[in-house]
């Protein structure tokens, strides 16, 4: 005679067993294994020649070019490279014309996203960021000439709630930008 608890357990495994058919047979909708080559990030800026004090506004946009969905962070938190993981989302580098890295100004620390900025992003979709982000805000031009921005995006956030969120880290194309004294048109 099968106990009680046996029979629950032969329900349960049985029950596991079909969603696993299910699941083999229909095919998963969401693969959340996307290979990083399959998601692109990029960083664009509204202009390539800024003077005296206007903003150098980065806009950042993530594209799934693969065929399966994949979960992504869009907040897109903007920190120092030297950062801990967890306390940036994206960093940019910026070469200055002399050839120098330039510091990063006004580091602050971050909590967790809120679950909203986390989105299924179907294959050819792309999720761009709420707002540009002012690089003056974080970095000082102090040269006139030409600056090469780098942008990582490098999520660690979405396990924690439960979601299989893309983890990998993606590097933008370099983008160039000039600034010019104030009356040099």
């Amino acid at each position: 005679m099968i106990s009680k608890f046996s029979r629950k357990i032969y329900h349960v495994v049985s029950f596991t067993t079909l969603l696993t058919a299910i699941g083999i047979v229909f095919g998963s909708p969401v693969d959340l294994k996307a290979a990083s080559s399959d998601i692109v990030f990029t960083a664009t800026l509204d202009k390539t020649e800024y003077t005296g004090e206007e903003p150098v506004n980065l806009v950042f946009v993530l594209e799934n070019k693969g065929k399966s969905s994949v979960y992504v962070n869009k907040r897109f938190y903007f920190g120092s490279q030297e950062a801990p993981r967890n306390q940036k989302e994206v960093y940019v580098t910026i070469t200055a014309p002399s050839g120098e890295k330039l510091p990063y100004k006004s580091p602050y620390e971050t909590g967790y996203p809120k679950t909203d900025y986390f989105t299924l992003l179907e294959p050819n979709q792309e999720v761009k960021a709420d707002y540009p982000r002012n690089l003056r805000g974080n970095f000082e031009f102090k040269e006139e000439g030409t600056y090469t921005v780098t942008a990582v995006y490098q999520n660690t956030f979405g396990r924690e709630l439960g979601l299989d969120v893309f983890q990998g880290k993606l590097t933008a194309e370099p983008v160039k930008f000039a600034i010019k004294k104030a009356g040099n048109g």
